[in-house]
């Protein structure tokens, strides 16, 4: 299987984190806050809420700014980084909506394409509905493997099943839009 787009998915690895997602939500309410600040709004400590900051500054979605002893977080798209204005434009219009099952649909919308193998049997899907079997033989994936990535893929919401045949979704939620517009053709 050739490498599909390693940005993507490292991303949305990133974005099915549910500490991650609150800290967004922190600076979508009130952007150019500092580590401490945010450590407090969502209840973790200090290391912890400095180093998931980092991971969410790594996929491009954030900019960092030092202010004497102080690191100041705001929203910002990497210009090195092609997907994230993109993504971050869509978790915009997902924040500003605020819910528990907001919270948890952007997770798992993230987490349905947090895998190289669940985006390629999405894009096998995308070209036309196929069976669970029909996968499993087109990827050389066992049984397990192949019911593992499926059942991620059917709760993420990208995909359905009618009968025993599997489709691709159309998206309804901007993140899923945004993301699906960021598979590789």
């Amino acid at each position: 299987m050739r490498n599909l787009n390693p940005t993507l998915w490292r991303t949305c690895r990133m974005l099915s984190g549910t500490t991650r997602i609150h800290l967004l939500h922190c600076l979508e309410e009130r952007s150019g806050r500092n580590v401490s600040e945010l450590a407090r709004a969502v209840g973790v400590g200090l290391s912890a809420a400095s180093q998931e900051l980092r991971r969410i500054q790594s996929r491009g979605l954030l900019q960092a700014e030092r202010r004497q002893a102080s690191l100041i977080y705001r929203f910002g798209a990497d210009p090195q980084v092609p997907s994230a204005a993109p993504i971050l434009k869509a978790l915009h219009a997902a924040l500003s909506t605020r819910g528990p099952e907001d919270d948890e649909r952007i997770q798992a919308i993230a987490h349905g394409l947090a895998h190289p193998k669940r985006i390629a049997l999405l894009k096998s899907l995308m070209d036309s509905p196929k069976s669970a079997f029909a996968l499993q033989k087109n990827f050389h994936l066992s049984f397990r493997t192949i019911d593992r990535h499926l059942r991620t893929l059917l709760e993420s919401g990208l995909v359905r099943r009618e009968n025993r045949t599997l489709h691709p979704m159309p998206p309804t939620h901007p993140l899923a839009k945004a993301l699906l517009k960021l598979l590789p053709a």
